[in-house]
């Protein structure tokens, strides 16, 4: 019941923001932001992954960023919310890409690609929007929300301009098809993994578990992998800089697997250093 009316109440409000345009919600997602601060846990939990990835910083600095990544989670969760009264032309409009033209030419001659990013930006927006550019549909890896119907309801959003979904725990056989197809697969590199079935890799100083699936596939099936993060600018657009993770010296064996996951973590912090007001701060990245 309670997951049917949080459903109903999104719903609503989605409709509400659609019919507002998309600068008043991005100021209602300001604000949403800075009202989920007042959640004390995650904000705490958002404070003590900051601290600890920028030791060296003032307090005043550590709450200024975590007042950041609020308002960037709160402008990216209304962002969806008012997605779907954007047209392919809306999106692409929104969304601005370098580098994405050697991915472009592979999809052109039947040759795949894999796609990272981070909860970064709006990665929705980069991810719809790269489908759209590219002529051709991303296979996304992703975890199923607790709640089925906005599950659902989210999926139905990311597929609307062809991209398709796979749940993280039935990827395998699709990635592979995928590849082999000459198709696009798309993973976040931030996402939580098992400490007892991945491997450690450092991230802002810490060991953290990393799924090694990204790097596996691209080694194994001799598949180029590409990172971009979706930037915000004062104006609300997005700019993405898709650039090529290198793995040339690098073979199908479970050594290069951990160093070309270390290579495109390595790329994903520096992408976060430069702002990180956009990283989502208050997912639990580093518990074991």
């Amino acid at each position: 019941m309670a997951h049917r009316f949080q459903y109903t109440v999104i719903s609503i409000l989605s409709a509400v923001l659609q019919k507002c345009g998309l600068r008043c919600t991005r100021k209602f997602g300001k604000m949403l932001g800075l009202l989920l601060m007042l959640q004390t846990k995650r904000r705490m939990i958002t404070y003590d992954n900051i601290s600890k990835a920028y030791p060296g910083h003032s307090d005043e600095w550590k709450g200024a960023l975590v007042r950041g990544a609020y308002v960037n989670l709160g402008i990216t969760f209304a962002e969806m919310l008012y997605s779907k009264a954007l047209s392919a032309d809306d999106l692409i409009n929104q969304v601005t890409f370098s580098g994405l033209d050697v991915v472009a030419e592979r999809a052109r001659n039947g040759l795949p690609s894999i796609l990272l990013s981070g909860h970064f930006g709006n990665w929705e927006y980069l991810a719809m929007a790269a489908g759209v550019c590219l002529h051709k549909p991303l296979t996304i890896v992703v975890h199923p929300q607790h709640n089925a119907y906005l599950d659902a309801e989210l999926n139905t959003i990311r597929t609307r301009f062809g991209n398709i979904v796979v749940p993280m725990h039935k990827a395998a056989r699709t990635l592979v098809r995928t590849i082999q197809e000459g198709g696009i697969v798309a993973f976040l590199a931030d996402q939580h993994a098992s400490a007892d079935h991945d491997p450690q890799i450092e991230f802002f100083g810490r060991p953290t578990p990393t799924y090694s699936a990204p790097a596996a596939l691209a080694l194994k099936f001799n598949v180029p992998m590409f990172l971009g993060t979706a930037v915000r600018h004062d104006t609300g657009k997005y700019s993405v800089n898709v650039q090529p993770v290198p793995s040339a010296d690098l073979s199908d064996n479970p050594e290069s697997v951990i160093e070309l996951t270390h290579r495109h973590v390595a790329m994903l912090e520096s992408e976060i250093r430069a702002n990180p007001h956009l990283w989502s701060w208050q997912h639990r990245r580093w518990r074991m």
